[in-house]
Parts: structure tokens; C-alpha cells; sequence
């Protein structure tokens, strides 16, 4: 997966339910994907025929747990972020 252009972090984040996230967010998203990329983390089959010992898939297996561990905690942050605007615009129209 190369991240090179917004349209595929937008649909990488619409496909987790986050597709309305603010620039700021996407933004920060592309550069740990990016960096993850370029760590090869978060490809299935590393087309590089190095010698892969049982630890290492296992500690990648656990990485790309965590990536999708983020992705439920960044929708949890979003929505939580929504809903405290709602209650500090209702609070100022007081």
C-alpha cells in the first residue's frame, strides 16, 4: 500500500467509518500510514525474501493489531470530540 494522495486516505478512513474526519486528522493518518509503509508493517506478503523467524511474525502480527486497535480508538476520539462541540455550541447559545 503507498499512500500518495488524499483520495486513498479518504477512502482508506471511509472504509473504517471515519470518512469525515477533519484535514488535520487525515493528514496525521497519512504519515503514520506512510511510515508504516516504509517499515513494510502493513503488507500481508513481503515481496523481500528475507529469513522470517516465528517472533518476527508474531510481533508484526501484533503491530497491525494495534493499526486497527487505533483505527476503533481514532473513531472513538472523533465521536467524542462531536459530541463535546454540540454540548459547548448549545452551552453559548445559553
Amino acid at each position: 500500500m503507498t499512500i500518495l494522495n488524499n483520495n486513498k486516505i479518504y477512502q482508506l478512513l471511509s472504509e473504517r467509518g471515519l470518512g469525515n474526519v477533519s484535514p488535520e486528522t487525515a493528514e496525521a493518518v497519512e504519515s503514520i500510514l506512510g511510515e508504516l509503509d516504509r517499515k513494510n508493517i502493513l503488507r500481508q506478503n513481503n515481496s523481500k525474501n528475507y529469513f522470517i523467524d516465528r517472533t518476527t511474525l508474531e510481533t508484526t502480527g501484533l503491530l497491525r493489531a494495534l493499526v486497527e486497535q487505533n483505527w476503533i480508538i481514532i473513531a472513538q476520539n472523533d465521536e467524542i470530540i462531536k459530541k463535546l462541540s454540540q454540548i459547548f455550541a448549545a452551552q453559548k447559545e445559553l
